[in-house]
């Protein structure tokens, strides 16, 4: 049987598939979020940092591995490929992986607008003179309206162009030139955080454990969470991009470098804000504790992005505007990288049904944007799509999971993973690890969310799919997904050649 050899566009080189990878990875969660859920630890932000490496090797890589197998050896897109490992009757189960990432695509392009417009708004000043609340209701203002939706836009149209190009022209060309100019304004912004007086306590807060509170359960918990949603594993990112690879091999090497850099690049985001925060808030007021400012979730769960960032960074002086605007582009960057994957993943299915490229981008922008309006029209649709389908992200990468046990353990890690003996070769012991690894944390984190939403009575009635944050919307818009896509199965599966399980896997020595 002959694979599809995928596009003929394909990535200049191995680098260039892996800073599309780091760009589709590092995200503006690893900016904002992860300082955040580090401040939850008063004790110290090493009983965070401790279980969310650990969590990096028993959940992210193994998946990312896996991803980047199927991708390089289908040379299909997330539906078109888990169909051919699930079999036709059941395209409509990895379907799921591909709408989950398609509806976060939706309202992050409005987080992608938000940083823009903090940009701009940084450059103005026009933080400096309010208050908390004063910046609470302004960010409020930019966050749900008009300029939401017109930096929705934007950002769909920024995305859209680069993945019109295609791959090496426009997804590549955007990952050379947007992370690298990350990487440096983070690396300036980490020079003058640490130059700070003050800024010292905050980086040996970063690096302090509280052995008694790692002992319970919240840090490993936190850290699986972080994880599982800041690398991008389960998300069919890595899957997307591994079709337009030009190198059959590597795979586990790329996903080992994209899931390393992309913890690399969290402690860099971290260093750039935590000591700064450090420093500045005592400025700000005596009596505002660093800790409360990291930890704050903030409307939207911006956490201490828009409401602090602008006013802190204020108390720098006359440079503070342009250090605070530095902060946000770095976030826009970010933000832009992921969401062009995203982009191309949508894409990347519409291709496999037979629709040219340019009409799919032009489709996948036109559903973004349509789908992502209420978001931006709404910071409380926003918090419970990211709620919904942020969980739904755990979904996916169990299903994965099962298109590997679907193929087969053994035959997946021969002829998938270690595939013509090129590059890294991974031994037995992961078939026995993944198979029991994923299933017990894809159970554990989705209990734990679940539970999460009981205790802290995010909803009074917590089965009622109309409230912002509760099991019922969990399961009521998933369970409408899985009903659309099983209605369409038929068509999803059409064009997906016979399916690669045990019986009609291709071997090495067949594909070459």
């Amino acid at each position: 049987m002959t694979l599809s050899k995928g596009p003929k566009d394909l990535f200049s080189s191995r680098t260039a598939l892996i800073l599309a990878a780091l760009g589709m990875a590092i995200g503006s969660g690893n900016i904002w979020r992860f300082p955040r859920i580090m401040a939850k630890f008063e004790g110290g932000g090493g009983t965070f940092l401790i279980p969310w490496a650990i969590f990096l090797f028993t959940w992210s890589i193994p998946l990312l591995i896996v991803e980047v197998s199927i991708g390089k050896k289908t040379g299909r897109g997330v539906i078109s490929s888990l169909g051919q490992m699930m079999g036709k009757r059941w395209t409509f189960i990895g379907a799921f992986v591909a709408l989950c990432t398609i509806a976060i695509m939706c309202y992050y392009a409005v987080v992608a607008g938000w940083c823009g417009i903090y940009v701009i708004e940084s450059l103005r000043g026009t933080q400096s003179s309010l208050d908390l609340d004063g910046a609470t209701r302004r960010f409020e203002d930019l966050a749900q309206g008009k300029w939401a939706a017109l930096g929705m836009l934007t950002a769909f149209a920024v995305a859209g162009f680069f993945v019109a190009r295609g791959i090496r022209r426009g997804i590549e060309l955007a990952n050379k030139i947007l992370l690298p100019a990350l990487l440096l304004l983070l690396i300036v912004l980490v020079v003058v955080s640490l130059r700070l007086e003050g800024s010292g306590a905050g980086f040996s807060y970063m690096f302090r454990v509280d052995w008694s509170t790692l002992g319970t359960p919240s840090p490993w918990l936190e850290g699986l969470t972080q994880s599982a949603w800041s690398t991008g594993a389960g998300w069919g990112l890595l899957l997307v991009l591994a079709i337009a690879s030009s190198k059959r091999g590597n795979n586990v090497g790329d996903a080992f470098i994209t899931g390393i850099g992309n913890n690399i690049a969290s402690l860099i985001a971290a260093m750039a804000t935590i000591p700064a925060v450090f420093a500045l808030a005592p400025l700000y007021a005596k009596d505002l504790a660093p800790i409360e400012v990291l930890k704050a979730s903030g409307p939207g769960s911006t956490g201490m992005a828009m409401v602090w960032i602008p006013r802190l960074f204020e108390k720098i002086g006359e440079s503070g505007p342009m250090f605070s605007a530095m902060f946000f582009l770095a976030l826009t960057f970010a933000a832009t990288t992921s969401l062009i994957v995203m982009v191309e993943l949508g894409t990347r299915v519409l291709i496999d049904l037979g629709i040219t490229r340019s009409r799919a981008i032009k489709f996948v922008c036109a559903f973004g944007c349509l789908f992502g309006l209420p978001s931006a029209l709404s910071l409380d649709i926003l918090a419970n799509q990211d709620w919904a389908w942020g969980i739904g992200l755990m979904v996916s990468g169990f299903i994965i999971y099962l298109a590997v046990a679907r193929v087969g353990f053994e035959n997946f890690r021969r002829n998938w993973i270690n595939r013509a003996g090129e590059g890294m070769q991974i031994s037995p012991i992961f078939n026995l690890f993944f198979m029991i690894a994923i299933p017990v944390q894809f159970f554990v984190l989705i209990g734990w969310w679940f539970y999460q939403a009981v205790v802290d009575k995010y909803a009074e009635n917590h089965f009622d799919p109309f409230q912002t944050f509760s099991i019922g919307t969990c399961l009521f818009q998933w369970g409408i997904a899985f009903l659309l896509l099983f209605l369409i199965n038929k068509k999803l599966s059409a064009s997906i050649p016979p399916p690669l399980n045990k019986k009609l896997s291709v071997s090495t020595e067949e594909t070459g």
